[in-house]
């Protein structure tokens, strides 16, 4: 499954036309409040951005009031998240910080259990980012996010894999091994680049994800996350897209006929 994120969207901007090769799309938080306009879509949506970094990555070391104020706030967006049928919500707390700071770590994960209730009640599920290659603190693992997870003890709670492909470039990496303890967790992969500056996504760098995904026998979309400034960059942006996932899509079937054929004799 294919998706497309439309972050650079603002709140007077109209949702363009999206082909039907993308399943899922991507909007800023303030999409919430446009209803109307989300209730038009074929396709299932995630919301991102729902508030600023610098507040998500230091709520959990503030006081009992401002944190108290913050998960009435984030009580709120889930039950409007909830009413769109979203599939998913993602905040970014850090969680990477927590691997070398036990009080950053117990903190967060104390403010996130207080989000539970809210995401049980609302069946909402909130995606914790994970940055790739991996920030320093994960010291070339994905293990340690599967423990922060598991001290959640909440179903409601998977991750997002933000992958920066152009770093990548190059390097004999097995994604599959690094990747490997968030299989059963991850909701989705985001492809973070730049085309006003030069990048692209091609074949090569997604080909490399679709075989891992099969291999985990997961059905994880991928979404292509470009950053945008102009809003005429996205038409051309989003043909480049569909016949890229098209073309992957119909390599895909390909494989898996001759998989089956293979079977079969």
């Amino acid at each position: 499954m294919f998706g497309i994120s439309l972050l650079h969207l603002n709140e007077e901007s109209e949702i363009p036309l999206i082909p039907e090769i993308f399943r899922i799309v991507e909007f800023p938080g303030h999409y919430l409040n446009h209803a109307e306009k989300l209730q038009k879509l074929s396709q299932d949506f995630i919301f991102n951005d729902l508030f600023p970094i610098a507040l998500t990555r230091e709520i959990a070391l503030q006081n009992q009031r401002i944190q108290d104020n913050f998960l009435c706030q984030c009580s709120s967006l889930m039950d409007c998240s909830a009413r769109l049928e979203s599939s998913g919500i993602i905040v970014d707390f850090e969680v990477e910080s927590g691997f070398s700071d036990q009080n950053y770590h117990n903190a967060t994960t104390a403010l996130l259990k207080k989000l539970a209730a809210d995401l049980l009640r609302t069946e909402s599920t909130l995606l914790l980012p994970v940055r790739f290659p991996f920030k320093s603190e994960a010291e070339g693992s994905s293990e340690k996010y599967l423990t922060t997870l598991k001290n959640l003890l909440s179903p409601q709670f998977g991750f997002v894999v933000n992958v920066y492909p152009h770093e990548l470039a190059g390097k004999e990496l097995d994604i599959q091994k690094l990747l490997h303890w968030l299989r059963f967790d991850t909701k989705a992969i985001r492809f973070v680049y730049e085309p006003e500056t030069g990048n692209r996504l091609v074949k090569r760098l997604l080909t490399p994800w679709v075989k891992m995904i099969h291999s985990f026998g997961m059905d994880i979309p991928l979404i292509a996350a470009p950053m945008i400034e102009h809003s005429e960059t996205l038409e051309y942006e989003l043909l480049l897209l569909r016949d890229l996932f098209i073309d992957l899509h119909n390599e895909n079937e390909k494989e898996l006929k001759n998989v089956e054929t293979w079977r079969k004799c």
